[in-house]
């Protein structure tokens, strides 16, 4: 039977990685890397960097996965559906000569990453076992950059995507957005929430921001395009809430 481990390094700095993390790194000698590309590189070396981190004989191997990109069409979820089985096939062929294996995901592989369902549908053509490492994700990172508590008193946090964000008419309740590529809390300027925003969190370009919404809108939308502009890519969390 394979394996494989899903190990959530949080935003890739060594000293957000739990110790269990560490460790499982530690003992394992083949990583399963996706390849980014253009821009994104990034992503590939922060996951390289912990990988030497944690071996610092270099005694590994690392495989490195094609992904393609997703493309944007619609309905969405089925092209996430046909993206994420493009993955599964690449991920089967790189697994056909390997038995064991790491995969490190940014973050935490339950939060806003496909993995964990990509694994499920591995089982279904291959006899495989996988464990799933908790790492610290952007939502905590906000909250304690912020210094702020995600809920109110006897309320609700609502964890969602932009598209869900752009379904709720309220904000009866606290909503924690994770990666608003399309800037969907500009739908809520009349309701002047106060945002919480942070982009990079936990890495060496990390970038907060808040203020009522009202009379922020215009700096947050700049910053935010500045930073997309330089990096070539932006990787953001924000809260919203009334509780002031």
């Amino acid at each position: 039977m394979k394996k494989i481990y899903l190990i959530g390094i949080g935003p890739g700095d060594p000293k957000y990685l739990t110790v269990e993390a560490i460790e499982t790194i530690r003992k394992l000698n083949v990583f399963l890397v996706p390849l980014k590309k253009g821009g994104k590189q990034e992503l590939t070396d922060i996951r390289e960097r912990i990988i030497d981190c944690c071996h610092p004989d270099r005694d590994y191997k690392l495989i490195k996965l094609d992904f393609p990109e997703r493309k944007k069409s619609s309905p969405y979820e089925k092209s996430v559906k046909q993206w994420r089985d493009q993955k599964t096939e690449i991920i089967l062929k790189a697994l056909e000569n390997i038995e064991e294996a790491g995969l490190l995901v940014l973050g935490d592989p339950s939060l806003y990453d496909g993995h964990i369902d990509i694994m499920l549908e591995l089982k279904k053509h291959i006899s495989l076992e996988f464990e799933v490492i908790p790492g610290i994700s952007s939502i905590q990172l906000l909250s304690a950059r912020h210094k702020i508590s995600l809920s109110k008193i006897a309320g609700s946090v609502i964890l969602t995507t932009p598209r869900g964000l752009k379904k709720i008419k309220d904000l009866n309740d606290n909503i924690v957005v994770l990666l608003d590529n399309y800037e969907t809390f500009k739908l809520f300027k009349e309701k002047n929430p106060k945002i919480y925003w942070g982009a990079y969190l936990g890495t060496e370009k990390e970038s907060i921001y808040s203020g009522q919404l009202h009379q922020c809108i215009e700096q947050l939308i700049d910053l935010r395009r500045r930073l997309k502009k330089e990096n070539g890519w932006i990787m953001e969390t924000y809260l919203l809430t009334n509780d002031e």
